[in-house]
């Protein structure tokens, strides 16, 4: 008996039918989760307290972040996001040629844990999570400048975006 020939698109379909191509959707991982707690935010340092017009970082950040993860879950118990601002820096990155500063970085370093309260689990932690935002205070590099308070407006928006991003996206 002669088994028939298949063709090589024929082959390849069958085998991507068969093996599945190796991808796992990760979309149900965490479809029990239903609700979250966002702590209050703990911040270690002082230089970072209060934003450029009085107001605490830590409420804006929480409530930040309480405003993007009701985007996917509501306040509730089934998860838990602790996180730690332990250090602000603000340093010169970029020089002109009279050696005067043009642009300057704004960094976070951040310790978080993401847990599972349903199973009891952690998903996700890290010790050393650095939100890092780079910006022009002079006019004329491309880009726009930025104020000191718009500059740190930014890094608490894309500091947001990228937790929601990893933390509920993600799944």
């Amino acid at each position: 008996m002669k088994l028939p020939l298949l063709s090589s698109a024929t082959a390849l379909m069958l085998i991507l039918f068969v093996s599945g191509c190796g991808y796992v959707s990760t979309s149900d991982y965490l479809n029990h989760i239903k609700t979250i707690t966002i702590s209050p935010i703990e911040i270690q340092d002082p230089d970072f307290t209060f934003d450029t017009s009085g107001n605490p970082h830590d409420e804006i950040i929480r409530d930040a972040l309480i405003d993007r993860f009701n985007q996917k879950w509501r306040d509730g118990n089934d998860s838990q996001l602790d996180v730690i601002i332990l250090d602000y820096h603000l340093e010169p990155y970029r020089y002109d040629a009279n050696n005067q500063p043009e642009q300057l970085r704004m960094s976070l370093e951040i310790e978080y844990e993401f847990r599972d309260q349903v199973q009891n689990k952690v998903i996700d932690r890290r010790d050393n999570y650095f939100q890092i935002h780079d910006f022009y205070i002079v006019a004329g590099q491309g880009e726009p400048p930025e104020t000191l308070e718009e500059a740190q407006k930014r890094l608490v928006d894309e500091l947001v975006d990228d937790f929601y991003s990893t933390l509920a996206e993600q799944w």
